[in-house]
């Protein structure tokens, strides 16, 4: 996270960094981020992210953006800045995250889950 402590309306970012720590190309890696509760992220944001080439598709799917790629080249190193806006005062903490390559979910690399605090305005 950017901030850790965020005003109710404020935007922010989750700043995500996906790495090939193979020296081959992989097919199909996925990103899944857990979103802490009150924290929403812009889809205008996500859009722009797939125009400009940066991933291949998005889903959001309540707390978690899904992120996809059709291949990432070897020892690639993918930084994804997420807008969120604070929609609800509170502290949370996300579900963890988690990549892996689409087909072989069972390898799956976690992260703890983000935390953030929304104060009311």
């Amino acid at each position: 996270m950017a901030q850790n402590k965020v005003l109710e309306g404020a935007s922010t970012e989750a700043n995500v960094t996906v790495v090939n720590k193979s020296k081959d190309v992989v097919p199909n890696p996925v990103a899944i981020i857990g979103l802490p509760g009150g924290l929403e992220p812009r889809h205008a944001q996500l859009k722009e992210l797939v125009n400009k080439g940066k991933i291949d598709a998005y889903e959001v799917r309540g707390r978690e953006v899904v992120l996809y790629w059709r291949t990432l080249p070897g020892d690639a190193k993918v930084d994804v800045p997420l807008s969120l806006i604070a929609a609800v005062p509170g502290s949370f903490t996300g579900p963890a995250s988690r990549t892996y390559l689409y087909y072989t979910d069972e390898h799956k690399q976690w992260v703890d889950g983000l935390k953030v605090e929304i104060a009311a305005k």
